[in-house]
């Protein structure tokens, strides 16, 4: 069941990345012109749902930035609240990662 577990949490991370390497160059295009309202909704929509990737968050924040440099106390919320949901998945993901390499280490 454990071993299952960290397969799980592998092929999470392996997502993370590959939804990372796909969005960066979406957020460096968004963040460099005018966009309409639903693009930006569309891909704010789809790294929210990515959010609890520390790189993905960072990618929606860069984006909050970019968009929300005239009102600092809406962006202030919004990256807090987000940074909170982020970080209690990060940790989660990140107690399993070491609980695996802890196992590996003492299999060998």
């Amino acid at each position: 069941m454990d071993e299952r577990i960290y397969q799980i949490v592998e092929q999470i991370v392996e997502i993370h990345q590959k939804a990372y390497e796909f969005y960066l160059p979406l957020v460096e295009d968004v963040c460099s012109r005018t966009v309409s309202e639903a693009e930006l909704s569309h891909l704010l929509d789809y790294l929210l749902d990515l959010a609890c990737d520390e790189k993905i968050l960072e990618l929606y924040k860069r984006v909050c930035r970019s968009i929300c440099i005239y009102i600092p106390v809406v962006l202030r919320v919004i990256l807090t609240h987000i940074g909170k949901c982020g970080k209690r998945k990060i940790l989660i993901q990140q107690i399993f990662l070491k609980r695996k390499e802890n196992k590996v280490f003492q299999i060998l």
